[in-house]
């Protein structure tokens, strides 16, 4: 086989790791027993902070590593095709993941800002009201005041039958004109804020309409990208079903745990959550799927860490992005390692080099060297 025809292939094989699957081939697919810990007598526990070792330490899946059982007299098309399939269809569903969680913000959103247009369109209305009551007010105390002609200062006097009353009709005016001043202000701010509720209310009506058009929008989207998830499914579902047992072996890998892997111990969150995680090894895979008993790549880490009181995003890409960032030198178990350049796979750092994740259809949960697939970045929760 020719240096680049090998390459193709080691790409495509590799890039399967993916999420997505629902059946495990032969022994590999019996369910864990529950809460089912892989502890190997040892001498001493394996160091959770080691270098990643350079040489493999299971028998890994085609999906994940290149290895020797890529070639008998050639390479493997039918199984370097399905490599590339099911690392498409793992991709696209980690994408549907995120669209889910984008789709659920934009329908939050949707809603606030047509909550607050409906306030706003209250307020507006209310306003109104206010400022149509104080200009009745100003009407009324402008009849009063011109009523029977000039009230000014002048009239007063000569209608004064004392000085006593003159002083009560001075005072009386000054009074009117004063109300009639104030409910005039309050009649023109009132007026001013009528007009900037309704404005505001506008603006609110529209952005409303703007966030439930990209809200639709996302709808259908995710609609029609589901609908090619559930075909790309159906096909690797349909040529996994028809490997061969040889191809079947060399699809699924080895054991799904190292001879000789320690669990290490628990002393924090996260190191309890890898422990519940691996309660499932053996696991089947399944697009979609987050426990207890089958799982996708993110489905898994969400599972895991729910256990132990954390809410992790649903998919990879998110996860990609929240928790914070961690160098390979100071990765710990419980770690999330984050695949591919799109972050569209993630494995839990297990010690030892090792990581845990759920590959794809027909390859159940197991353990992996955590350098098995190009890594994108860490992420601790």
């Amino acid at each position: 086989m020719t240096r680049s025809l090998r390459a193709v292939a080691i790409a495509a094989a590799t890039a399967t790791s993916l999420t997505l699957g629902l059946a495990v081939a032969g022994a590999q697919t019996t369910e864990p027993a529950a809460e089912s810990i892989p502890t190997v007598p040892s001498s001493s526990p394996p160091d959770a902070t080691a270098p990643v070792p350079s040489a493999p330490v299971n028998s890994a899946p085609l999906t994940t590593l290149s290895s020797p059982s890529l070639v008998s007299d050639g390479v493997d098309e039918d199984l370097v095709e399905l490599a590339r399939l099911s690392e498409e269809a793992g991709a696209l569903g980690e994408e549907l993941h995120l669209a889910r969680e984008e789709l659920d913000r934009a329908t939050r959103e949707r809603d606030r800002l047509e909550r607050a247009a409906g306030v706003a369109a209250s307020r507006s209305a209310l306003a109104d009201g206010v400022a149509q009551r104080d200009q009745s007010t100003v009407d009324q105390l402008a009849t009063m005041r011109y009523r029977g002609g000039d009230t000014g200062a002048t009239r007063a006097a000569v209608l004064a039958e004392s000085p006593r009353d003159l002083v009560h009709r001075l005072d009386a005016l000054r009074r009117l004109s004063g109300a009639t001043t104030i409910a005039l202000d309050v009649s023109r701010a009132a007026s001013r804020e009528a007009v900037r509720l309704r404005e505001d209310a506008t603006r609110s009506a529209s952005v409303a309409r703007d966030a439930a058009r990209d809200a639709q929008e996302r709808t259908d989207d995710l609609a029609r990208r589901s609908e090619e998830m559930r075909g790309r499914m159906d096909e690797v579902r349909r040529r996994v079903d028809a490997l061969s047992d040889a191809q079947r072996a060399r699809w699924a890998g080895g054991p799904v745990m190292p001879e000789g892997y320690v669990a290490p111990p628990v002393d924090d969150v996260n190191s309890a959550a890898l422990r519940v995680a691996l309660s499932r090894l053996g696991a089947p895979y399944s697009w979609g799927a987050t426990g207890p008993s089958e799982f996708d790549c993110s489905g898994l880490m969400v599972w895991a860490y729910a256990r132990e009181g954390k809410t992790l995003p649903r998919s990879s890409q998110a996860q990609a992005v929240a928790g914070a960032p961690v160098a390979m030198a100071d990765i710990r178990p419980g770690d999330l390692v984050i695949y591919f350049p799109g972050a569209t796979h993630v494995g839990m750092y297990a010690g030892d080099g090792l990581v845990l994740h759920a590959p794809t259809y027909g390859v159940p949960v197991r353990l992996e060297r955590a350098d098995a697939m190009p890594i994108h970045g860490i992420r601790r929760y």
